[in-house]
């Protein structure tokens, strides 16, 4: 039984062939880093000021401006609006690797030394 996802490829080979690549137009960046620091932060709130249910919304809230982002801006006929129900690779790579782009971005931007 075929479960779809590639077994050829790496962590570090998927995130730089395939997730970057599909990852490079600003707006959509910006708003799969919005959506990754909201979800966080949304993580965060739940287990200290907010009720905790609303951990509930994680999903919708990470996720969510992602997706918007690549139906506005790097739209990909062969792999679809809903991305997150893709199989050509392990959801947790999409999930890691959207943290890593975020962190990447996000260490750029307060770099005083790293060319703007």
């Amino acid at each position: 039984m075929d479960s779809g996802i590639s077994t050829h490829t790496n962590f570090n080979s998927f995130y730089r062939d395939h997730f970057i690549p599909e990852h490079t137009h600003p707006g959509n960046i910006a708003l799969h880093v919005f959506g990754t620091l909201a979800g966080l932060a949304l993580i965060a709130a739940s287990f200290t000021i907010i009720p905790s249910w609303w951990a509930l919304l994680f999903p919708v809230v990470h996720v969510g401006p992602g997706l918007i982002g690549h139906r506005l801006f790097d739209r990909n006929e062969a792999v679809g609006d809903m991305r997150v129900l893709r199989r050509d690779f392990p959801l947790w790579w999409f999930v890691l690797a959207n943290h890593r782009m975020t962190v990447r971005i996000t260490v750029r931007l307060f770099d005083k030394n790293h060319p703007r």
